[in-house]
């Protein structure tokens, strides 16, 4: 837990000091960075026999609490932008 509380603080130090500075390549690098995540979970997964064998059990509820949380995060995300396009115009 101290080297992940440890990483944020060390990018929050970096971009604190490199605030004036353009980086043009944080959008790329965290968009291949979170694939890569996304990946490793699916691996991870797939590879728990756990998990794999009790998806049939966790049936429909779990379905309906992910997309609704996914929807829910969308359409927020989406509000957001658009407050925010709002208050840029």
């Amino acid at each position: 837990m101290f080297i992940v509380i440890a990483c944020m603080c060390s990018g929050i130090l970096v971009g604190f000091l490199t605030k004036g500075k353009p980086f043009k390549y944080t959008q790329p690098i965290l968009t291949f960075l979170i694939w890569a995540l996304l990946f490793l979970l699916g691996i991870s997964v797939g590879s728990n026999q756990r998990v794999m064998n009790s998806l049939t059990s966790i049936g429909l509820e779990a379905l309906l609490i992910t997309v609704m949380a996914t929807l829910g995060s969308c359409l927020a995300a989406k509000a957001l932008l658009m407050y925010l396009n709002r208050k840029k115009k």
